[in-house]
């Protein structure tokens, strides 16, 4: 009997953490930083940041900074990475899945050498310190 108990207690704990945990979902956010122009690696941040977006209810920003920012300049042409889809592509359909993608000004004139004009539709230049410290965020740096 004590067995049964001791069980049952154990069960319910593990149950009722998991319930708190899936709970407080709709308070986490993801901010993935992305600092490289290394296909392999961009691809990689777009393509977590669609998983995390497509099965968690956890608002996605994606910030291009340094080389990342390359990845925003519609003028250059892109290589396609395995899935037959260029970064811009990736990026594109992340925004109408509605994740955030936002990029340095400063990145794009100092590193990128391209203005606001240069950049593919629907990529923003505010907010990213406000997504970066907001509360319960996780922060992936690629």
């Amino acid at each position: 009997m004590k067995k049964i108990l001791s069980f049952a207690l154990l069960a319910f704990m593990s149950f009722g953490v998991n319930s708190i945990a899936f709970a407080d979902d709709d308070d986490k956010k993801l901010f993935v930083n992305l600092v490289s122009d290394d296909l392999d690696r961009a691809a990689m941040a777009v393509s977590i940041s669609n998983k995390v977006l497509s099965t968690k209810d956890i608002q996605v920003t994606i910030f291009l900074s340094a080389q990342g920012v390359r990845w925003a300049d519609k003028n250059i042409p892109q290589n396609a990475y395995a899935n037959g889809k260029t970064i811009p592509d990736m990026l594109q359909a992340f925004m109408k899945s509605g994740g955030q993608v936002i990029a340095c000004k400063m990145c794009m004139k100092n590193v990128g050498g391209f203005e606001e004009d240069d950049v593919i539709d629907g990529i923003k230049f505010t907010g990213a310190l406000s997504a970066l410290f907001a509360d319960d965020t996780t922060v992936l740096t690629y």
